[in-house]
């Protein structure tokens, strides 16, 4: 489904990301893991067109991306659930939910799309007309997941989904994720949580200084005596 060949990406002078390659098959799992730093949002950015490529390509189904407009990803099937969340916390949960109704599609079954999120997160349902800024921060990831969800992409990438939460309710958003690639979602984690990512991956890359270092399916990499080691923190 998505193909990325040596992407190059730089801020200013420095280079953030040096010759990146990926592929993500659709109904896989595939995570991006490595130190904070690596290069992993710039990647995500890069992705959803969020951030100008200096060269190479991103390719969706076979078709070259790259320099589409990132108003036009949505309408192609892709969903970003980003990190720190991006909410608008003025504005009610339902309010928030309908923003990610980019594209006449998705508006077109609005009802069923907002409907989708809450029997995810049955707490949004019972919470719609609270105010986002009131909630707390896993309440409000369970916000930015279903904004994403409600226009029903093929392709969900997600940037450091269990930053700053709490142990259970990392749970509740890992089981989430599972739960979304049961319903033929292909899903492109980036995420600094790398046991807990690469435990549901079929595939996963290691990220360092703007490099891909290694690759593997999620249980090589959770074997690999380097990833235990360097990222893992085990000896």
């Amino acid at each position: 489904m998505l193909e990325v060949r040596d992407l190059v990406v730089g801020y200013g002078e420095a280079a953030a990301l040096r010759g990146v390659s990926l592929d993500v098959t659709a109904g896989e799992t595939v995570s991006l893991i490595g130190a904070n730093g690596a290069g992993k949002s710039t990647l995500v950015k890069a992705l959803m067109g969020m951030q100008p490529v200096t060269s190479g390509q991103v390719l969706l189904d076979g078709e070259d991306i790259t320099r589409r407009a990132a108003a036009d990803r949505p309408q192609l099937g892709m969903a970003i659930v980003p990190e720190g969340r991006r909410l608008f916390k003025e504005m009610t949960v339902h309010d928030n939910l309908r923003l990610g109704l980019h594209h006449r599609a998705a508006r077109e079954r609005a009802d069923a799309g907002v409907d989708l999120a809450f029997e995810m997160f049955p707490v949004l349902k019972a919470r719609s007309r609270q105010l986002c800024g009131t909630m707390s921060g896993g309440e409000q990831q369970m916000v930015a997941l279903g904004r994403a969800l409600v226009s029903r992409p093929r392709l969900l990438i997600l940037d450091e989904p269990s930053l700053g939460l709490a142990p259970m309710v990392v749970d509740q958003v890992f089981e989430v994720i599972e739960a979304v690639t049961a319903q033929d979602v292909t899903v492109l984690l980036a995420e600094q949580n790398m046991h807990r990512a690469l435990s549901l991956s079929d595939q996963g890359y290691v990220l360092a200084d703007g490099r891909i270092v290694l690759t593997g399916t999620g249980a090589e990499l959770l074997r690999s005596d380097r990833v235990r080691s360097a990222y893992l923190g085990e000896r």
